[in-house]
Order: C-alpha cells, then structure tokens, then sequence
C-alpha cells in the first residue's frame, strides 16, 4: 500500500512534468508612453513554450501561448493598458491598468502603472485535470528610450511588485504551494523596425513565495510585432 510521502512524491513529479503552476511571467508591453494620443499595439508568442509548462515528450507544445498589450495615453498624464495571454490549453490571463508617464528629453520615458489581474487554468495531478484560478493586485514601473538611431531602437526596463491570491485545488499541495503571497518580476524589453512598426522581444524573470524554488519555472521570453499609431514626433 502506497503511504503519505510516496503519494506526495509522485505528485511532486507530475507537477514539474505538467507545469501546473497557472501564473508565470507575463510579458507586457513597456509602452514608454509619450503624450495623449499615443497608442502602442504588441502582439507575440512565447518563445520557450516548455518554460512556462510541460517537459512531457508527449505534449511538448501544450503550452505554446501568445499575448497582446494595448495601452493609449488618454491625458498628457494618465495611460490605461490592458493585456491578454492564452495558450493551447485554453489557459488565460488578463489584466488592466492605470498608469502615470513622464517624457524627458532625449525620448526618455518613465511610467508607473497599477492594477488587478485574473488568471484561470489547470493543474494536472496524475490523469486528472483541476481547475485552478488566481487574482493579482499590482504595481510595475518602467524606464526607457525610444528611437535611438536609424532603426529606431527602443529599450525599456520594468519592475513588476504585487500579491497573488490563488485558490489551491487540492490540500495535499500546501506544502508547495501557499494560497496568497508576493512577487516580485522584472522585465528587459527591446524593439527595432520603423518609426510605426517594429519587432519586439521581452524577457522576463519572477521572484515568488507562493511556490517554493524546486517546482516553479521562472522565466518567460517572447517575440512578437509592436505597433505605434500615436505622434510621429521623437
């Protein structure tokens, strides 16, 4: 008869093959919002699906997923960001912002935005599927520059701060997971292309304390097209 800690053991090792952990690092767009009327449109894929999920040979793309951030300067002061990522399974996360910008010159630009977010997902524990949802109330400030030389080379670098609430579906998991706690996530962004359309990548890393280090993946990397329909001005 199979005892407690071989049970927990043998859920462990389906976890960090099932990549059941429902939030990961998020790439949002840093916009480096100039004035009202600035829109920033992204668009892309994760590029390490596997990262954020399965390491099962027999499902290696289930969790190939892309992302879209739209934000808009609606005054010479406030912007609103909203930002979806879904992936094959279907699981999805969204989240809306209000936020502060400041250009200096040299096209250098600070923000600050705050929010909530909601996540809904899976865990898998043996051949079962459970549902697994999320909240998250949070805080990212941006630094960077834009259209630096002639292609146009954007840079910029956030910090992300906030508090995950998680409804856990199974008990026997607490001790990997807690139900509420912190993260910290930065981010490094960088675009290239014209003065309207450019490619761009982002990077990101994820510091947390509701999951302990031996069953998180951290990082996300993804490439993607981003879209400027604001002031042609630098």
């Amino acid at each position: 008869m199979i005892n407690t800690k071989t049970k927990l053991f043998i859920a462990t090792v389906h976890l960090i093959l099932s990549g059941c952990v429902t939030y990961y690092p998020q790439v949002v767009d840093i916009p480096l919002i100039k004035e009202k009327g600035d829109v920033r449109i992204d668009a892309g894929a994760f590029l390490i699906p596997n990262i954020n999920g399965s390491n099962d040979d027999s499902e290696p793309i289930e969790d190939a997923g892309i992302h879209s951030t739209f934000t808009v300067g609606i005054t010479n002061l406030l912007a609103v960001q909203t930002y979806l990522s879904i992936d094959a399974l279907f699981r999805l996360h969204m989240q809306g912002a209000l936020g502060l910008y400041n250009k200096f010159e040299n096209n250098t630009v600070i923000e600050m935005y705050s929010g909530f977010g909601y996540g809904n997902g899976y865990m898998r524990m043996f051949s079962d599927f459970e549902d697994d949802d999320y909240y998250l109330v949070f805080t990212q400030c941006n630094f960077g520059k834009t259209n630096m030389g002639t292609k146009h080379f954007d840079y910029g670098i956030g910090l992300k701060g906030g508090y995950l609430f998680t409804n856990i579906p199974n008990n026997s998991l607490e001790t990997i997971y807690k139900k509420n706690g912190w993260m910290i996530e930065p981010t490094i962004a960088f675009r290239f292309g014209g003065s309207r359309a450019k490619f761009s990548t982002k990077i990101n890393y994820m510091w947390t304390n509701t999951v302990i280090d031996e069953y998180y993946y951290p990082v996300s990397v993804s490439f993607g097209v981003n879209f400027h329909a604001g002031n042609r001005r630098k």
